[in-house]
């Protein structure tokens, strides 16, 4: 399930919208598991909601969430490693200095801590007075992975949101041609040729993986589309798909093929006839476009 742009279980979503909708979202979180690149993804999608000036974050439409959206907002700061691998004990100084200093514009500060391995101990109680004490304005997003490689008092200060098992980097090669083929397939939907989904979906027959990768964006676009149909403003990712299907299909639809990517990814996780999958991708996706 998409949540916050972010490829997440449905429970670990709902668990961090019902946090958001609280109004007591805690001040310092830990992102564990999974891939680098998805707790990242997932601290950004956070990160945005925290600063969106709706009151049904993340909207993805106001100044600030575009702006979050572009990894421009002033108000959200990364901190990673040195090139040695450390997130050193003067990276840990920087924030604790600039907490000190009230968001340039929206009413909360976010920072992302990444890590791809241990913090020094030095490290952790340089920030931890801070964690115990933040302003009611900051919020910390540790992303690591795993809580076990931080200190038991930083994890008691903190809400760790668990993403799984640990997994390794996705092939960015592999990841730019399943961002890609979901461009070709969205745009396959609407095309008026019905025989371009199947030309397009031809190249899962032999690429499992792909028709893998493929899957979850090919939801960001719809979701993403979604926002294009309700708000009228355009969608500056996916080469142009998802404005290609708010233009042409109804919200209802979308919802529909929404639906059918989460029926589908449910299927390839349960090891159902691949085969079949595709055939269904085909079929539902052409019908009453």
């Amino acid at each position: 399930m998409i949540y916050f742009n972010t490829d997440i279980n449905m429970s670990l979503g709902e668990d961090i919208f019902a946090a958001l909708r609280s109004g007591r979202f805690p001040h310092s979180v830990i992102i564990e598991g999974g891939s680098h690149s998805k707790r990242l993804s997932l601290a950004k999608g956070i990160a945005q909601a925290l600063v969106c000036s709706s009151d049904e974050a993340p909207c993805g439409t106001c100044a600030h969430c575009r702006k979050a959206a572009a990894d421009i907002h002033p108000d959200i700061e990364i901190y990673t490693e040195d090139k040695k691998g450390n997130f050193a004990a003067d990276t840990a100084r920087e924030v604790v200095n600039s907490v000190s200093i009230i968001p340039n514009e929206a009413d909360s500060k976010v920072y992302i801590l990444t890590l791809t391995g241990e913090m020094s101990p030095v490290s952790q109680n340089i920030l931890l007075k801070t964690l115990e004490e933040p302003p009611k304005y900051a919020f910390f997003i540790v992303a690591c992975p795993s809580r076990a490689d931080l200190l038991d008092t930083v994890i008691s200060r903190s809400r760790v949101f668990s993403l799984g098992e640990q997994e390794s980097e996705p092939d960015e090669e592999a990841a730019d041609e399943a961002v890609r083929t979901a461009c070709l397939i969205a745009k396959a939907i609407v095309s008026d040729n019905e025989f371009d989904i199947v030309r397009e979906a031809a190249v899962f027959e032999k690429d499992k993986a792909l028709f893998a990768g493929a899957l979850p964006v090919l939801g960001e676009i719809i979701v993403e589309a979604m926002k294009v149909k309700a708000t009228g403003t355009g969608c500056e990712r996916f080469d142009g798909a998802a404005d290609a299907l708010a233009m042409r299909l109804t919200l209802a639809r979308l919802g529909e093929l929404e639906k059918i990517i989460r029926e589908l990814k449910s299927g390839f996780d349960n090891n159902r006839n691949y085969n079949l999958l595709i055939t269904r991708l085909c079929t539902l996706f052409r019908a009453n476009t």
